[in-house]
């Protein structure tokens, strides 16, 4: 036991020194790992608002129809129109050709079609009875829209942008009302686009087929391409016994957001 003390005694330096080592190397360590408190703030005054940048749009980013110059009409027009232009004197349909020849032309197409007088003279009767109709109808849809200046047929074309163009070369819609090439405008709901389609035609004045056009249509969705190519398929034009069997036309059909 006395032996142990006297080691203790003769080492009692070199213990001394270990022992502050090691409180100098644990008291570094620990400052090293200290991390600084950052006190969180009080919610009491409640949380801070920070405005957002007000968002200033320019002209340009404003969605409109790709077409668009101004008011876009609801209105058709024959691209191949000669007529004069005009903002305000205008007519949506060129002036229109009688009854008389209608009938006319279209006795020409039964003789080529059909044999047999009573079974043409009974058609023309019909054909003639379908052209009062029409008319009939015609007078009806120019009074619900004759905010779009006349409809019988005038000097001049409207100068402005439209819903519908179309082109058909020497033909026009049936009756000469280019209601009869049908405008689904409106049927799209949000969104603007102009879209394109390539029409067939026969000799009738119906559509015998059509074809979404994408190189030329801007900013349609599917919805305006199936509406188009259904209203494309509805339209009418005149009868034509000297145009192809099947001719070639194209509709542009502007849609608008509502």
């Amino acid at each position: 036991m006395n032996r142990f003390f006297e080691l203790i005694d003769k080492y009692k330096f070199g213990l001394i020194a270990v022992v502050a080592g090691y409180v100098f190397i644990f008291s570094y360590l620990q400052m090293e790992s200290y991390t600084k408190y950052t006190p969180i703030s009080s919610f009491q005054d409640g949380p801070e608002i920070i405005p957002e940048e007000e968002i200033i749009l320019d002209p340009e980013q404003i969605e409109v129809p790709p077409n668009y110059s101004g008011d876009v009409k609801n209105m058709v027009r024959d691209r191949n129109d000669k007529r004069e232009k005009s903002w305000e004197d205008y007519s949506q349909n060129k002036s229109s050709k009688s009854i008389e020849q209608q009938v006319k032309n279209y006795e020409a197409k039964l003789f080529e079609e059909s044999g047999g007088k009573a079974d043409r003279e009974k058609m023309i009767q019909e054909y003639k009875d379908k052209l009062q109709r029409d008319a009939d109808q015609k007078k009806k849809d120019a009074a619900k829209n004759k905010g779009d200046a006349n409809s019988n047929g005038g000097a001049k074309q409207f100068a402005g942008s439209v819903m519908v163009d179309w082109e058909l070369s020497n033909r026009n819609a049936h009756q000469n009302n280019n209601w009869n090439v049908r405008n689904p405008g409106y049927t799209c709901g949000k969104g603007s686009g102009l879209v394109v389609i390539i029409i067939s035609v026969n000799q009738g004045g119906n559509v015998v087929s059509q074809k979404y056009d994408a190189s030329s249509s801007t900013g349609a969705t599917e919805c305006m391409i199936t509406q188009a190519m259904k209203y494309a398929g509805m339209s009418r034009f005149d009868y034509s016994g000297t145009a192809p069997r099947t001719q070639e036309g194209k509709i542009y059909y502007t849609f608008v957001s509502q």
